[in-house]
């Protein structure tokens, strides 16, 4: 096995580069602008939408994010990419640094400076009490939280890189159509947990003779959340990483 050549990883990353450069160009651009708006939405102190502007900005950076593979497809040749003068392992390496780590990076860091560029005077009583229920309502955001429902975007793009590396031919249809059953799976199974708990917790009550109310029902199953962040992110570390491998023996099978 050859050694791995940072001369020919830097010939795959010129290889690919003519494909990624928008990408690359456009990302960290978007989220500047997105953390810019939202930043100057509260400043507005209208928390309708300051909201909205949260909501937006999470809503198009997942869809960017997940979506990031698809940029191997554009201008695809599969026969060069074959012949390319470098190892698996140089190759792969650059393929899934720049789809787990750099695409990561472009869209989040820009937005995240612009966050810790806000100072504790832009916090009136006002917003900081807006930002403490917001805070209640999704759940405590601590590091093992974020970690976990990090994996929730990890999964998609691993099923989109899949898709883009599996196959030689219509790779930018078949890594929209992958995508896009992989999100319809995760939001059919969390609307399925949800169904069964209420269905669970009202069944509860009738057979005690407890009247069922529906706040009461929402209030169990957001109760729940934090254990089912735990479950969920597990489920879905475990799938990301089959992904992950699968794709590593799609890119080695057909030696990308």
């Amino acid at each position: 096995m050859a050694n791995f050549s940072f001369h020919r990883f830097v010939s795959v990353a010129r290889f690919f580069f003519p494909r990624l450069k928008l990408q690359i160009i456009w990302y960290p651009i978007i989220s500047l602008i997105l953390g810019m708006a939202t930043m100057a939405c509260m400043l507005s102190q209208s928390p309708g939408l300051f909201f909205l502007a949260l909501t937006g900005d999470t809503f198009i950076l997942s869809i960017l994010l997940e979506y990031g593979p698809l940029a191997f497809a554009f201008y695809s040749s599969p026969e060069m990419e074959t012949s390319l003068p470098a190892t698996n392992t140089e190759k792969i390496t650059f393929i899934f640094g720049y789809t787990f780590i750099a695409i990561p990076i472009m869209l989040l860091a820009p937005v995240t400076l612009i966050e810790l560029m806000w100072n504790d005077k832009f916090f009136t009583p006002t917003m900081t009490e807006i930002l403490k229920n917001i805070n209640s309502a999704v759940g405590s955001l601590s590091c093992k939280n974020i970690i976990m429902s990090l994996f929730q975007y990890l999964f998609p793009m691993a099923v989109c890189l899949y898709a883009v590396m599996k196959h030689t031919s219509k790779r930018l249809a078949k890594g929209i159509i992958w995508t896009v059953c992989a999100n319809v799976s995760l939001a059919v199974i969390g609307v399925l947990i949800g169904a069964g708990k209420a269905f669970v917790e009202g069944y509860n009550d009738a057979m005690t003779g407890k009247e069922p109310r529906p706040d009461e029902i929402t209030h169990e199953v957001l109760s729940d959340m934090g254990t089912f962040i735990d479950w969920g992110g597990a489920i879905l570390a475990i799938c990301s990483i089959f992904v992950i491998y699968k794709t590593y023996r799609a890119i080695t099978s057909r030696q990308l």
